[in-house]
């Protein structure tokens, strides 16, 4: 079952190695749109960690849509394989070390395009500066235990 918000509380938590080592980090995502999308018709925007920022040409974030995970590479190639609405999205993060217990900000910004709509109101483009363009700007504080 999904939560009320895109950032879902169920699923946060570290990654580990086989050695037992915390290598990253990961949460759930439920999508903004109401119809699903193919996972090429999503533009990728930064993944804020306590500050820290993951760009999506940083090779630190994959996506696992129904069980498969996929590079942002791989996704933008995707173009047969739906992330449906009544399931979330596992975002994984390449954090050395993980994340203590606690609270943490947990941000990401991303957008899906839409074929029905004109190139010009179909822009996404995440800078430094913060979203120019249409996107979505998820922010949630979380607790890792």
């Amino acid at each position: 079952m999904l939560e009320r918000e895109k950032i879902q509380y169920r699923g946060f938590r570290n990654v580990y190695d086989e050695a037992g080592n915390a290598v990253g980090v990961e949460f759930r995502i439920r999508t903004t749109y109401y119809r699903g999308c193919w996972l090429s018709q999503i533009r990728h925007g930064r993944v804020i960690v306590d500050g820290q920022e993951f760009w999506p040409d940083s090779g630190k974030v994959t996506w696992i849509i129904q069980g498969k995970e996929y590079t942002i590479a791989e996704m933008e190639q995707a173009n047969e394989i739906m992330w449906p609405m009544t399931e979330a999205a596992t975002i994984r993060v390449q954090l050395p070390g993980g994340l203590s217990q606690g609270y943490h900000e947990v941000e990401m910004h991303y957008f899906i395009s839409h074929s029905y709509m004109p190139p010009s109101m179909d822009e996404f483009k995440d800078t430094p500066e913060g979203i120019q363009g249409r996107g979505y700007k998820l922010q949630r504080r979380m607790l890792m235990v």
